[in-house]
């Protein structure tokens, strides 16, 4: 198995959802080697999603010979996104039907920093999901302060492919509708955190089969190293305290995730 620091070196810890290349620009390639050494060999694996429309092919050449990484294609709605969506999406195509992506996100909505309007976002949300349901691959959600318009879009498509809320950031109601819509949820570093009790109330009653962890690296470090930048080599202190959290063990916690993992990413 990998050894992932912060936990048991025999236990192999999934990261479903991590940004190696923005790693690597943060922390350099000598980051990188360390998180190849502690994964390779192991049934560990790293979900790397995109963010942009033309950001696949430089995340294959650097991070899809490892064994243990899984790559995604998507479109984060950021302004310069905003300025050519939808048609981005089709552009996206080309790379979404590489047997090297597994997936399609992130991608979703984000009314916090409005970088386009609601219906603009909208817009190049569905065509995503569009692309998921045409390749039959999993659809990863980027949703913040948009809940209800989140929500009523991922319910549409749920039954078609398996949908995944990455770095949940609502409350126990919220997993309540999501895992009604049929979807799974992806808690990230944040959970650790002192002031989050209603990230850890949802956490705690999302079923086993649902649930994946992550650290959306770079960012979310767990604590006690909250605000540092964050690897996958960090995922070991969100193992356990959400193990803490459910009264489980880290072992039986990895299992699962592991397990969800493999049936949506391979």
């Amino acid at each position: 198995m990998a050894s992932v620091a912060g936990a048991d070196p025999e236990l192999g810890l999934c990261d479903t959802h991590a940004h190696l290349s923005y790693v690597e620009e943060r922390e350099g390639a000598a980051r990188i080697q360390e998180i190849t050494e502690a994964y390779a060999g192991g049934s560990a694996i790293i979900l790397d999603p995109g963010v942009d429309f033309d950001d696949f092919p430089a995340r294959k050449a650097a991070f899809g010979s490892l064994p243990f990484v899984r790559l995604a294609a998507g479109i984060w709605p950021d302004s310069a996104s905003m300025k050519a969506a939808p048609e981005r999406a089709f552009t996206l195509e080309e790379y979404v039907r590489d047997p090297a992506c597994v997936a399609v996100g992130e991608c979703g909505l984000d009314y916090h920093w409005m970088n386009g309007t609601r219906e603009e976002q909208e817009r190049l949300f569905r065509a995503q999901a569009e692309l998921a349901v045409k390749y039959s691959k999993p659809l990863i959600v980027h949703s913040r302060n948009a809940h209800d318009e989140t929500l009523s879009i991922v319910a549409a498509y749920a039954s078609k492919v398996p949908v995944i809320i990455h770095c949940f950031g609502y409350g126990r109601d919220e997993a309540e509708a999501y895992l009604s819509a049929g979807c799974w949820i992806s808690f990230a570093g944040n959970v650790t955190y002192k002031k989050s009790a209603d990230l850890m109330a949802a956490c705690a009653m999302v079923p086993a089969g649902r649930l994946l962890l992550e650290t959306d690296s770079p960012y979310m470090c767990p604590e006690p190293r909250r605000g540092r930048n964050s690897t996958p080599l960090d995922i070991g202190r969100t193992y356990a305290a959400v193990a803490a959290l459910r009264g489980s063990t880290v072992q039986a916690l990895s299992e699962s995730v592991a397990a969800a993992s493999r049936a949506l990413f391979g």
